[in-house]
């Protein structure tokens, strides 16, 4: 018999707390989401999985404007989904409500089954147990994600993804098909609100007057592998790049230290913009203004790809394939290896195709 999320001790106190009885509803796939009227996107917790199902809901909101859309966010994130349009409501949650027999989590569940919800969409493509069962404990009729064995009890629609060769930003165009949305993905990018990018546009003036100096976003910060290039590493090639190019440097990030920002400052020869944001979408709003963007495999890496920003991803071999955006002449992926320093020839290249790319 196949493991399950719901034989767990923690589910089973879980659902006797909610007193649910089975699941008797049912879903049939139509390609039609007109009959559900409230529909709850669960996050991941991770950035980027909220940045890449932005298209999915504009596209559902677009083609069914009757049906509310709701999501399910980390409070740390909650801030990039307030006062967005096609929402019409956020469940914002702390990342200990999320631990086994806490009480947070005893409410949330009976938050999320409280609102009535007729379909819940996973955005984590890995089996999450907490997660997982708030979809189950929301009895909507259709509970959709990505496929894993352990969510076979748990969701009643599965995506046979093939997610260790494609990139995670296909998996919610894919979704999309099943309701025969299939947004224009090579098009689209994400964006912030034009007065956003207009301050962030004021901000990177007032340090960088000349117009046609080039601006860096470097993120020295751990990636989605837990690993990084060595930090000696990467203040070489930035050294070596922002020369080259004749660049300021913005240092970005999330969840770095400042003590280990301030390092990492210390090694750079060239000048870093001193503009620390003021909250995360000022972040994000610098970010996509900046000219070309350099990092491991971190969430900002992902972001500014979905923002069509230049960006050339510094990755070691424990990233895997479903993290490297391909056939996307705005980006390139390097890959480092331990003891060994790249090529600045091969540096320069891949600078200039993304940055030619990106114009192109």
């Amino acid at each position: 018999m196949k493991a399950s999320f719901l034989s767990s001790p923690f589910a089973r106190v879980a659902l006797r707390t909610l007193g649910m009885a089975p699941l008797d509803r049912e879903f049939r796939l139509s390609g039609d989401l007109s009959e559900l009227g409230r529909i709850l996107f669960v996050d991941s917790g991770q950035l980027s999985d909220i940045i890449f199902h932005l298209p999915l809901m504009a596209a559902i909101h677009e083609r069914w404007p009757q049906v509310e859309l709701q999501v399910m966010v980390e409070e740390r994130w909650a801030e990039l989904l307030r006062r967005e349009p096609m929402l019409s409501g956020l469940l914002v949650y702390r990342a200990d409500q999320l631990k086994a027999r806490s009480s947070g989590y005893y409410r949330l569940l009976k938050e999320v089954r409280g609102r009535g919800f007729d379909g819940v969409f996973l955005m984590g493509e890995e089996a999450d147990g907490p997660r997982d069962l708030v979809a189950y404990a929301s009895q909507a009729g259709l509970r959709i994600g990505a496929y894993q064995p352990q969510r076979d009890s748990l969701l009643n629609c599965m995506l046979r993804w093939r997610g260790n060769d494609r990139y995670k930003l296909e998996m919610p165009w894919e979704i999309s098909r099943l309701f025969g949305l299939e947004y224009d993905l090579p098009s689209w990018r994400f964006a912030l609100r034009p007065e956003e990018e207009r301050a962030a546009d004021q901000l990177i003036h007032f340090r960088k007057p000349v117009r046609d100096q080039i601006l860096i976003a470097v993120d020295p910060g751990l990636g989605k592998s837990d690993r990084r290039l060595a930090s000696g590493n990467l203040a070489y090639l930035v050294n070596h790049i922002s020369e080259s190019q004749r660049a300021k440097i913005l240092l970005v990030h999330l969840e770095e230290s400042e003590s280990e920002i301030a390092e990492f400052r210390r090694l750079l020869r060239g000048e870093a913009l001193d503009m620390p944001p003021q909250s995360l979408r000022e972040l994000l709003a610098l970010l996509t203004r900046c000219d070309l963007f350099l990092s491991g495999n971190t969430e900002l890496f992902h972001v500014a790809v979905a923002a069509g920003v230049p960006s050339l991803g510094l990755f070691v071999d424990a990233d895997g394939r479903r993290w490297e955006p391909a056939n996307r002449p705005h980006v390139a992926v390097l890959r480092g290896r331990p003891g060994e320093k790249m090529s600045l020839q091969e540096i320069d290249a891949a600078v200039g195709g993304v940055l030619h790319g990106a114009r192109a």
